[in-house]
């Protein structure tokens, strides 16, 4: 009987499991746990997303190319390795040619810094993982710019290319791909939310002609950074939850209000794609189910792009 239970846990099938798992998230968002993620799921609920991603200037080497997106890991103590650890191997599975990370890989002290290294470790695009950070990565000492939140970043970011993986921190990296005469800029930017964004040091030196897509990790401050070139960008940490949607929270937090909550949107002819994340959340309900994009790279002429 228990060796039945353990393999229905490590292999479950949705169409079994839909109702009690159901039950279990409104029971823990009756206390406030629906952040806790330790049992795997069914892969049918994840929302494995494939979209065109179509660059003005890309050279034709990179067409049919896959970008692979996660975001909001929040690897922690109510986060466990095993859920995470099922992504990666479907992941793996789509065969990337590069993985991005777009923030919130860990809420946490230091000992998830090295863990969740191991688990991002395992993926294995064509050119290697390019992370970058959000608020939670900075730990709750973010906010108040303080030395301890700037600490817990910069030991992240070493466990990370400890381990071979690349870390964005207001800095570009080129990807050339084998027959490409140009490469494709890829702009990290750090996080908004402790004040380490800075993006005239991210676009320092970069080729304004050159196609560029920008990793953000919050979405609400699309519109300020139009004023650098970017064609595309690609962002989390909403979960894909819109908040003070009440009357209450309108009246009262009306700054906490999200003009961008998940999936595409077309910002004054740019690409803005909003990732919900893999982890905390409603996840039950089916808007706000944890997602994997996949973006499948094509060259767009420039005179097509005016019409």
């Amino acid at each position: 009987m228990i060796d039945s239970v353990k393999q229905y846990l490590k292999a479950p099938e949705w169409r079994k499991q839909h109702r009690w798992r159901r039950a279990i998230w409104h029971m823990m968002s009756s206390v406030g746990l629906t952040g806790v993620h330790a049992l795997p799921l069914n892969r049918r609920w994840v929302d494995i997303h494939y979209r065109k991603m179509s660059m003005t200037g890309l050279d034709p080497a990179f067409n049919g190319k896959k970008i692979v997106q996660i975001s909001d890991l929040h690897y922690s103590p109510v986060v466990w390795a095993r859920y995470l650890l099922q992504y990666v191997k479907w992941v793996n599975e789509l065969e990337p040619d590069l993985v991005v990370v777009t923030g919130d890989l860990i809420t946490g002290g230091y000992r998830f810094a090295h863990r969740i290294a191991t688990i991002l470790s395992h993926l294995k695009p064509k050119y290697g993982v390019i992370n970058t950070f959000g608020n939670h990565d900075y730990s709750i000492y973010g906010k108040n710019n303080s030395i301890e939140g700037s600490r817990r970043a910069d030991y992240l970011e070493k466990c990370l290319r400890d381990r071979g993986l690349a870390v964005l921190r207001n800095e570009t990296f080129e990807w050339h791909v084998e027959g490409a005469t140009r490469p494709l800029a890829i702009v990290g930017l750090d996080d908004e939310w402790s004040d380490h964004i800075d993006p005239h040091t991210a676009w320092q030196g970069v080729d304004p002609n050159l196609p560029i897509l920008c990793l953000n990790h919050n979405p609400a401050n699309c519109v300020e950074l139009m004023e650098w070139p970017w064609q595309w960008m690609l962002a989390g940490h909403t979960h894909g939850r819109q908040v003070a949607t009440s009357r209450f929270g309108r009246a009262f937090y009306p700054h906490r209000f999200r003009e961008y909550t998940h999936g595409y949107y077309n910002v004054k002819g740019r690409h803005l794609y909003v990732n919900r994340g893999l982890s905390y959340g409603q996840r039950v309900l089916h808007w706000c189910r944890p997602e994997i994009t996949v973006f499948k790279l094509e060259a767009e002429s420039r005179e097509n792009n005016l019409v």
